[in-house]
């Protein structure tokens, strides 16, 4: 798949809210240890309670709540509008826009969040141009990401399932990050002095198989599209419910190894 059917792809994802819901919730109530993640990630900022933040590819608002009665200002930015118009919080500022050409004023915003966006970008050196230019001095950009080695396992089961029925080996979904744990250093290092990258090791651990086909289910297109003719998604369902339930049998559980962080910009 090129960049830009990447890209098309990830705008009919994110054209509403019902993906990433689920994908949410399963990191939600399926990882472990319990951790607030949008609560660790906030609190990489010396809060002082009068800052204006740019929330920019909010998503389903997964940041919103949280970070609200931190700040002075803050605004939901998103490039989907069906996104921006699904966020069921009153009285909320929203914009929509593209990350790539930011519609505010230099020197306008104290923190800028970016969390798990970046990759979706065209031109990320762009956008990040654009977070310096749009941050004061001594603000802060918080940009979220994972590993290129996260949740291998999801990829290992997927492509033992899709050999299993005929299929051509899939491209991965770490081939699909570009801005990732591992190479989102040399980015941002391009525009912020000072850029620290914070880890986090965790697991999601599925005791049964329904949640594990609802997750992979979020990215269905992608996989439907590399099977055989004739077969089809109800097909790997079947052969993807057979290898977890094994994995289940044998080890109690089915564990998908993550690792995630965020990269602190000043």
């Amino acid at each position: 798949m090129s960049h830009s059917a990447e890209l098309a792809y990830v705008k009919r994802q994110y054209a509403a809210e019902d993906n990433l819901a689920i994908r949410i919730r399963t990191h939600k109530h399926y990882t472990e240890p319990k951790l607030d993640f949008v609560a660790w990630v906030l609190d990489h900022i010396n809060w002082r309670g009068d800052e204006v933040v740019l929330d920019v590819g909010c998503g389903s608002g997964n940041y919103v709540a949280a970070t609200r009665p931190h700040a002075r200002h803050y605004v939901a930015n998103d490039f989907s509008f069906g996104m921006l118009s699904g966020l069921e919080f009153d009285g909320l500022e929203r914009v929509n826009l593209n990350a790539e050409k930011l519609p505010y004023a230099s020197n306008s915003a104290d923190v800028i969040l970016a969390n798990h966006m970046i990759y979706h970008i065209m031109d990320a050196p762009a956008a990040v141009r654009e977070f310096r230019r749009v941050l004061r001095q001594g603000g802060t950009l918080l940009a979220a990401t994972n590993s290129r080695h996260s949740m291998a396992e999801l990829d290992t089961i997927l492509q033992a399932a899709t050999q299993r029925l005929g299929a051509q080996p899939l491209r991965t979904a770490s081939s699909v990050l570009t801005f990732t744990l591992e190479n989102g250093a040399a980015l941002l290092e391009q525009q912020f002095a000072n850029v620290t990258c914070d880890v986090l090791d965790a697991a999601f651990v599925f005791p049964e198989a329904q949640p594990v086909i609802d997750y992979l289910s979020t990215t269905r297109e992608r996989h439907v599209a590399r099977l055989p003719a004739g077969v089809t998604w109800n097909d790997l369902v079947v052969v993807l419910t057979e290898l977890v339930q094994s994995e289940i049998d044998e080890h109690g559980a089915f564990r998908v190894n993550k690792q995630t962080g965020v990269f602190v910009c000043k």
